[in-house]
């Protein structure tokens, strides 16, 4: 018997999430972003609310990557330089 779930990432995200929220932590939804951004411009594809994929969609998957993108950015600096 595993002392771990198989899926301890997403358990540890899950946990990460709802700590986030409770302290308000906008860094974190700024990390989760780029986590998300990094194997989609590998892969060449992405999920939104559907499975777009670069060769298929192009305008759409860079959309989505360069929402994600700005929001890391936006993000982060909001709780580094207290902006928002």
């Amino acid at each position: 018997m595993a002392v771990l779930p198989s899926k301890w990432k997403t358990v540890l995200a899950l946990l990460v999430i709802y700590i986030a929220v409770l302290l308000g932590w906008n860094w974190v939804w700024g990390v989760l972003f780029i986590i998300w951004t990094i194997p989609a411009l590998y892969s060449g594809q992405t999920h939104l609310v559907e499975e777009i994929n670069r060769d298929e969609n192009p305008f759409f998957f860079w959309l989505i990557v360069g929402t994600w993108i700005a929001l890391s950015v936006v993000m982060v600096l909001s709780d580094l330089l207290q902006l928002f």
